[in-house]
């Protein structure tokens, strides 16, 4: 397999991999989504969607409708929390969707588009490009919005081919989650809980993106509450763990759930990406492409998807990664 065939592909898998997840969220797509125990994060997927679906400007504004119907169950501080931690974003991309949800459909997004508006005025570029990272297409009307954050493109239209996200699969058990315990970091804090058996504090912070401290906050009063118990240990390295699990599944049609780490797992698949389609790499010999991949594994990815909580990709690594187009398709 050549490097530009191994990058197309590539390509294909990872977008139909975000089209599957927001499809499972409520968003009307025509590519199967199949069953899966996974768990979406709304807020991780929205922030590599700002970015990878630039590619893509059907599913770009699908989102932007998905949100219209669904943003009572985004937390726009948990959002602008993770930004600041990801690797793989687009920050100008992700100010003018929140900066359009602000000025049609809601204020809670108003802060957060301020803070994403560029410092300095610059020349607008295509938001919307193929994979050879050129521009797809010449845009007569320009969204004024768009401007603002340094892009061109036509003006957004809403549509109506978004629904209510669906309440029967186990993708939408965070945004059901947050519909029973609220926007607060105690629907991660449980969930992330029924997925470990038993936590440290920084453990629940690393996946969910909220603070230490306010994972303690969490944490105490649903011991105080007869939810969590724990070990009684010192007040740090303490472990905390759902006194009836089975108790909380049984509020929920989906009683099997995964809640991976897709921040992490996000940025690693970001990475490959981004390698694979630097043009400099597409003609270069397999010999150097194995180089590169074996570089960006050891310096950039590391140990992330090992504990990162999807098993078809725990052990990927330089020498399988040809096959991870067919791995996920799997998620």
């Amino acid at each position: 397999m050549s490097v530009r065939e191994f990058r197309d592909e590539y390509f294909n898998a990872l977008l139909n991999l975000i089209w599957r997840q927001w499809t499972r969220l409520g968003i009307a797509g025509q590519i199967p989504i199949g069953d899966s125990p996974y768990v979406v994060d709304p807020e991780a997927l929205l922030l590599f969607s700002s970015s990878f679906c630039r590619y893509d400007q059907r599913l770009y504004d699908l989102v932007i409708d998905w949100l219209r119907v669904n943003e009572t169950f985004i937390n726009v501080q948990r959002l602008k929390s993770l930004s600041g931690k990801v690797r793989q974003k687009d920050a100008a991309s992700l100010g003018f969707i929140v900066a359009t949800m602000s000025k049609f459909y809601s204020r809670k997004w108003k802060k957060l588009a301020d803070d994403l508006l560029p410092v300095k005025p610059c020349k607008a570029v295509s938001m919307f490009i193929n994979p050879d990272q050129k521009s797809q297409d010449f845009c007569r009307e320009k969204d004024k919005i768009a401007m603002q954050y340094g892009y061109l493109r036509t003006p957004y239209l809403p549509t109506n081919k978004v629904t209510a996200f669906p309440t029967d699969i186990s993708a939408s058990i965070l945004l059901q989650m947050r519909g029973v315990f609220g926007l607060s970091a105690r629907a991660e804090t449980i969930l992330t809980l029924l997925n470990k058996e038993i936590c440290k504090i920084q453990d629940v912070a690393d996946i969910s993106g909220f603070s230490w401290k306010s994972i303690q906050d969490v944490l105490m009063e649903l011991t105080a509450g007869g939810l969590v118990a724990t070990d009684a240990k010192a007040k740090r390295g303490r472990y905390y763990y759902l006194k009836s699990p089975e108790k909380i599944r049984y509020l929920f049609d989906v009683k099997h759930f995964i809640f991976p780490d897709w921040r992490r797992i996000f940025d690693a698949l970001g990475i490959l990406w981004q390698t694979v389609a630097n043009p400099r790499l597409i003609d270069l010999s397999k010999q150097t492409f194995h180089s590169e991949m074996a570089r960006v594994f050891e310096e950039e990815i590391g140990e992330n998807l090992l504990d990162a909580g999807i098993n078809e990709l725990k052990f990927l690594n330089p020498e399988k990664v040809t096959g991870l187009p067919e791995l996920l398709e799997k998620l």
